[in-house]
């Protein structure tokens, strides 16, 4: 298993827990700063517009990592709530109602004025309606990647730190040769340099900042939320680290390797702009620090989860499109089903180009 983000990781303890013998290379660690999962938070929702197949994987998701919680005895999920700010009243958010409604999921319809409420301060001018998932929340992203790592140990996985390459079906790591029955590659944005020709992503920079404000600005307090026409999305403050904003906008590609990774002026006023309109209340707030990580893009937002062409027993999973993290015990259980043979590969989710579809994340654009 290479990567220990929360693809990998998650296969890792998966395949662990069925009985397999896993090693889980990771080339620096776990949870660390260049990795897509990588990070303080990552928002946790069911909603998927009509996509069936992500707002079942969200929901069984949520499951899983109350169970990662109980197992590692640390709280990972942030039970916030979640709202999508809808502009209109027959866009993704309606879609997003009717599909939750159709899965038993709770959702709530409210008003703009109805939800006014749950901030200190919101501007609802602009909104045709608000959309209220009770259950949902953030995650509490680096942490919760090293848990997985930590319960793929527990379950008898050995993580080794090192520098993989591929070397025919199996894998170097820094001049030592290791061969299994299966190798998984989840290496987010270093895949299309491994498989190059064959993984189809776009490598993007994309930045959140982190705004001061008072103890009404805590998650919990306030829920997390997405503007899907906006391109924004962020949280309440967890654990200190600040009021998140997130603009959604998708960034010039990036190296994971080389990248520096100090904040744009430019992404930073466009997140204050963000928050001075919809949050007035903080538009003066100061910024406390910010983030610079990547999107590994597929061109219809859905993941990889594939074995490769003419190598037998070699599989991705990656792809995951800014939107991935939350669904990472699925993809996990998934891919330890396509090792096993226990499910044939949806093509859905195969290797090779795709047609640009609807973003499951935001509309992507300002």
């Amino acid at each position: 298993m290479v990567g220990a983000g929360v693809f990998g990781a998650a296969t890792a303890s998966e395949l662990a827990g069925r009985g397999w013998d896993v090693v889980l290379v990771e080339r620096y660690h776990p949870g660390h700063v260049r990795a897509s999962s990588g990070g303080l938070s990552r928002v946790l929702r069911f909603g998927h517009g009509d996509d069936v197949w992500h707002t079942r994987s969200a929901r069984r998701s949520l499951a899983a990592w109350g169970e990662l919680e109980q197992e590692v005895g640390e709280e990972l999920v942030v039970r916030t709530g979640m709202m999508w700010f809808a502009h209109r009243e027959d866009g993704w958010e309606a879609l997003t109602e009717r599909t939750l409604r159709d899965e038993g999921i709770p959702v709530e319809h409210l008003t703009p004025a109805d939800a006014a409420g749950a901030f200190p301060s919101l501007a609802t001018d602009d909104l045709a309606f608000v959309l209220h998932e009770p259950e949902a929340g953030a995650i509490r992203a680096d942490r919760a990647t090293r848990a997985l790592v930590r319960q793929a140990e527990q379950r008898g996985a050995r993580v080794v730190v090192g520098h993989a390459q591929r070397d025919g079906d199996g894998v170097t790591v820094d001049g030592e040769r290791l061969a299994g029955d299966a190798v998984v590659w989840a290496c987010g944005p270093w895949l299309p340099g491994l498989f190059p020709g064959l993984v189809d992503l776009r490598i993007t920079r994309q930045e959140a900042v982190y705004f001061g404000a008072s103890a009404d600005w805590r998650a919990g307090r306030v829920p997390t939320w997405v503007d899907y026409d906006g391109a924004a999305y962020g949280t309440g403050d967890i654990d200190g680290h600040g009021f998140k904003c997130a603009p959604d906008v998708e960034g010039e590609e990036l190296d994971p390797d080389t990248e520096d990774r100090r904040p744009s002026e430019s992404h930073v006023e466009h997140a204050r702009e963000h928050i001075a309109h919809r949050f007035p209340a903080l538009a003066d707030a100061p910024v406390v620090q910010t983030r610079v990580c990547q999107y590994s893009l597929t061109a219809d937002t859905r993941f990889i989860l594939a074995p490769v062409p003419d190598a037998a027993g070699v599989f991705v999973a990656g792809g995951g499109s800014g939107h991935g993290f939350k669904h990472g015990p699925t993809v996990g259980r998934v891919m330890a089903d396509l090792v096993e043979g226990r499910a044939e590969p949806d093509p859905a989710f195969g290797l090779g180009p795709r047609e640009v579809g609807t973003k499951l994340r935001t509309a992507g654009a300002r």
